[in-house]
């Protein structure tokens, strides 16, 4: 360990951990270094143990906390930065502060696993830190978050700003290979000057900027806005964007992938959950999170969910042709399209039209719609759908703040069980706790849980012990087209065949 030296004396053998503040110890201990909830072995000799607790190493600001896949400060370190860069700026030396976001980072963890996205934030970070002089600080605050601290921005400040906003977002758009897989990611940005708030602190300018940041969330994608929040232009391309998609859309080019749903209990397939994706003719396979924006930008959502709707419907139908038994496929409706007054009518007469009984499509609606629940169309469509017979799964379960009052109320069937509380389930008690909780509330409602987003063995076995009755996520499949689901499905059978039959529970 950085900081240990050994030496020897009258006494014998220490150990030297004055650098930690721990003073002598003798060599053969085995020292348990207690910090917060985390617990590091460090054994030097087989002998008694030596426990030490500490809640934290002495002296920090000799050891600044990085991020591991960044290396980028925390974000205590650039608000040091921006106050002393504010105790010392004058007129000619301004000092200001860019939030840089990845647009639909959400869309993208459920499109790409986890080792993809860990391969991309680093080309990120190396693609911000090129465009920055050596006394600019960058943090990393959130997942798909960095902040950038600019201690010496030269007049006029303004136009750097705009200028350096640009070339980040260009920079990021470019296309790069993360684990094999080729994404195009977008980036949007919100910055404030030090002149444009009234507060005078690091903290004040950072908190500036995510509000900027914010407002530019609304413009997505490659938006860009300055605090305080005001109507403007995204600075890059959407126009071309909208455009492009919309003949995309009307050729028929987005269409729905499909990822298997798995019952914890018999391994059969419970359903398949349907995924735009769009056919780019140079770029490939385009994820949502790169075409969704410009859909919602420009009015087209419930063109996108009816051309959706339609094949999913027609892949129920080529599912039964083949001898499959597919249950149901859930189909994603926002939150536009569920204040459409019409909205019933219109998915009755496409199921009708397709001869699909309505339990067998199933309607996902986020948490956060349920939760805000004043809104009497929204309200009267999902009340209508369930009467009609058709299945409500609620998406993103435990990131709203939806009341067991409102998932009685539009007698929700089944709750999918956020990907955050997913990972590392395996491996983390306060994980395991949350779902435990979770799927005790569900079984006390007499409602299905779905966990998405299980990509490990560990994960997978994990959940199914904690009672999840439904899995989703890369460890069982990544979403295919339609023509490829017949023969995975195929496969998944010939196995399943193949094991022994154990459901979950049994000893």
């Amino acid at each position: 360990m950085r900081g240990m030296k050994s030496g020897q004396g009258s006494l014998g053998k220490w150990l030297n951990l004055r650098s930690l503040g721990l003073g002598l110890i003798p060599i053969g201990a085995t020292i348990a270094f207690l910090n917060n909830a985390s617990l590091v072995m460090f054994a030097l000799a087989a002998a008694t143990p030596l426990i030490l607790a500490f809640s934290s190493v002495p002296d920090r600001s000799q050891t600044p906390s990085l991020d591991a896949e960044t290396g980028f400060h925390d974000e205590e370190t650039l608000v040091a930065t921006l106050d002393s860069a504010l105790e010392t700026a004058d007129f000619s030396r301004k000092v200001a502060c860019l939030v840089v976001e990845l647009d639909a980072f959400e869309d993208l963890e459920k499109t790409w696993d986890r080792a993809t996205l860990s391969a991309a934030i680093p080309q990120v970070a190396d693609r911000i830190s090129a465009l920055l002089r050596t006394e600019d600080i960058v943090a990393r605050i959130s997942r798909n978050g960095f902040a950038i601290a600019l201690p010496d921005v030269r007049t006029p400040e303004l136009g750097a700003i705009i200028s350096l906003t640009e070339r980040l977002q260009k920079s990021i758009a470019e296309p790069m290979n993360a684990d094999g897989a080729s994404l195009h990611l977008t980036a949007s940005v919100g910055f404030c000057l030090r002149n444009q708030i009234a507060g005078n602190t690091g903290a004040d300018l950072l908190a500036a900027a995510k509000i900027a940041m914010s407002d530019a969330r609304r413009f997505a994608p490659q938006a860009a806005r300055s605090y305080p929040p005001e109507p403007a232009k995204p600075f890059m391309g959407s126009e071309i964007l909208i455009e492009e998609v919309s003949v995309a859309l009307r050729d028929g080019d987005i269409v729905p992938w499909f990822q298997p749903q798995v019952s914890t209990d018999t391994g059969q397939v419970t359903g398949f959950e349907a995924l735009a994706r769009w056919a780019h003719p140079e770029r490939g396979t385009v994820s949502p999170a790169n075409f969704l924006p410009a859909l919602e930008a420009s009015g087209q959502m419930e063109l996108l969910s009816e051309a959706i709707l339609v094949k999913s419907l027609q892949a129920l139908k080529t599912w039964d042709k083949s001898g499959f038994e597919v249950p149901s496929v859930s189909v994603n409706f926002a939150t536009q399209e569920l204040r459409n007054p019409s909205l019933v009518e219109r998915i009755k007469w496409d199921v009708d039209r397709f001869s699909v009984t309505p339990e067998r499509l199933t309607i996902e609606i986020l948490e956060t719609v349920i939760s805000g629940s004043d809104d009497d169309i929204i309200s009267r469509n999902i009340r209508a759908l369930r009467n009609q017979g058709f299945r409500i799964d609620l998406d993103d379960f435990g990131t709203g703040h939806a009341s067991l009052a409102n998932i009685r109320r539009f007698s929700v069937d089944r709750i999918k069980i956020d990907r955050s509380f997913v990972t590392r389930a395996d491996e983390d008690p306060e994980q395991q706790r949350m779902i435990a909780a979770i799927v005790g509330m569900s079984e006390q409602l007499r409602i299905d849980t779905l966990a998405e987003g299980v990509e490990t063995v560990g994960e997978y076995t994990m959940l199914s012990q904690l009672g999840c009755t439904h899995l989703q996520g890369f460890a069982i499949a990544k979403p295919m087209p339609l023509d490829e689901t017949l023969h995975w499905m195929d496969q998944h059978y010939a196995k399943l065949k193949a094991m022994p039959s154990v459901r979950r529970g049994s000893a």
